[in-house]
């Protein structure tokens, strides 16, 4: 069998070097962000010894875990407890999204030094909780006014916070115009023809796409 780090290394073969480099400095840490990190790993080996049960295809996360939820404002500017990465979501069996989720609960756990049986009885909950959400057949919310403990302390902090905050964090005033602020040392100057070609890419896509945003342009990337 192929090792492990020849595998990961295929895979991340393509990406850009510096990137790369972050990423395997962030798997390092535990084994959480390791299981974070080789997505691809866990679907290649799902199931290979014994195949899931056949389950209705759905729009998956195809990453889920425990922190890939969060708290945001949304367009309408209500408060939402969601799930906030979508990068690399697909069309698939819906269990292959459960047992992602509760394969993450163990290994946090784990990462924590929490007990096995504390992960075992949060597993069957988060199990038991979603059957029963299928069998509704209709989505659920958490509202800030129901919500309760840390996810109802996230719902008021988001509430609280205003746009002009955000801006001020992220952006810096340039020749009378605002620019993102990108001094984070994860952010690396573009090959001049990929530049190029992204920003004719998203300049196309902007002025063609019928659900891209209105009058916008592209200054730099």
């Amino acid at each position: 069998m192929e090792q492990i780090s020849e595998r990961i290394k295929a895979f991340n073969s393509t990406k850009i070097p510096e990137m790369v480099h972050y990423k395997y400095e962030f798997m390092r840490e535990n084994i959480f962000r390791f299981f974070r990190g080789t997505n691809h790993i866990y679907y290649e080996d799902l199931g290979k010894d014994k195949p899931l049960p056949d389950s209705p295809a759905s729009w998956i996360c195809g990453d889920l875990h425990l922190e890939n939820f969060g708290t945001y404002k949304s367009d309408n500017r209500q408060v939402y407890f969601d799930l906030n990465d979508f990068d690399e979501s697909i069309l698939a069996p819906s269990l292959w999204e459960i047992t992602r989720m509760a394969t993450s609960i163990f290994i946090a756990f784990d990462s924590l030094k929490i007990e096995e049986s504390k992960a075992i009885r949060m597993a069957q909950l988060y199990i038991k909780t979603i059957g029963e959400k299928f069998a509704r057949g209709k989505p659920d919310y958490i509202e800030r006014n129901t919500a309760k403990g840390i996810v109802c302390e996230f719902l008021t902090a988001v509430n609280r916070r205003k746009q002009k905050d955000i801006l001020s964090r992220k952006t810096v005033l340039k020749k009378n115009k605002l620019q993102l602020l990108l001094e984070d040392p994860k952010h690396f100057k573009l090959d001049k023809k990929l530049k190029k070609d992204l920003v004719n890419h998203v300049q196309h896509w902007l002025k063609n796409d019928e659900d891209s945003p209105y009058n916008y342009k592209v200054i730099d990337a």
